[in-house]
């Protein structure tokens, strides 16, 4: 999330604050299942705003996770990797950060974004550092770039945004049942769009999308 936020803020530096920036503001539901799918696909609808009706999906990139014939093994994984390490004891709470993560967005008959950014879970624990099924609950947030590949109405508008929310995972189940670690989101996104200066295309975001590679 840190990488995002970071060139969110080089990018608005880049084009000036006085540059007019459009605000699109929306709100979307999904789900994913991270411990039991590949590629690991978080998708839903756009459900109000200024892009609905609409679709949305981040990918996370999962190259090196373990495979998901073995969903105990996969989870420990990504429990391991991401949430253990980044433990608060003073919050009480983990934070796992995946990066590197393909939005893809759908204004339905309007046009299309496409984008680069990060998606944070984090989990609010009791106090005792153990991961609890009552704990498996909290907040969904992220930053996200637009880059210069949209279509339609969106085909010439770049810029940034975030989008905060809550998610709750179904951790009480069993690994084997179709539903572990299952996700369901909800969050609203807040998208500052201009249009993609043609003197910075080839060189800001070209750098953009090599730094998510």
């Amino acid at each position: 999330m840190m990488k995002a936020l970071v060139i969110a803020l080089a990018l608005m530096l880049v084009y000036g604050v006085a540059n007019a920036y459009t605000e699109y503001q929306f709100g979307c539901v999904g789900d994913g299942k991270m411990a039991v799918e590949s590629p690991v696909v978080y998708e839903g609808t756009i459900y109000s705003g200024a892009l609905a009706p609409g679709t949305w999906a981040i990918t996370i990139p999962d190259v090196g996770w373990p495979s998901i014939s073995d969903p105990a093994a996969r989870w420990a994984y990504i429990w391991a990797t991401y949430y253990a390490p980044n433990y608060s004891v003073a919050e009480m709470i983990w934070t796992a950060e995946f990066d590197n993560s393909a939005f893809y967005l759908v204004h339905t008959g309007v046009g299309t974004l496409r984008g680069v950014g990060d998606i944070t879970f984090q989990v609010l624990d009791d106090g005792n550092q153990v991961l609890d099924p009552w704990e498996c609950s909290d907040g969904v947030s992220g930053a996200i770039i637009i880059i210069h590949e949209g279509t339609g109405f969106y085909a010439e508008l770049c810029g940034n945004g975030s989008y905060s929310g809550f998610y709750s995972r179904s951790c009480e189940l069993a690994p084997g049942q179709p539903d572990y670690m299952y996700d369901d989101v909800n969050f609203l996104m807040t998208l500052w769009l201009e249009e993609c200066g043609m003197s910075t295309d080839a060189s800001t975001w070209g750098a953009v999308k090599a730094l998510f590679r």
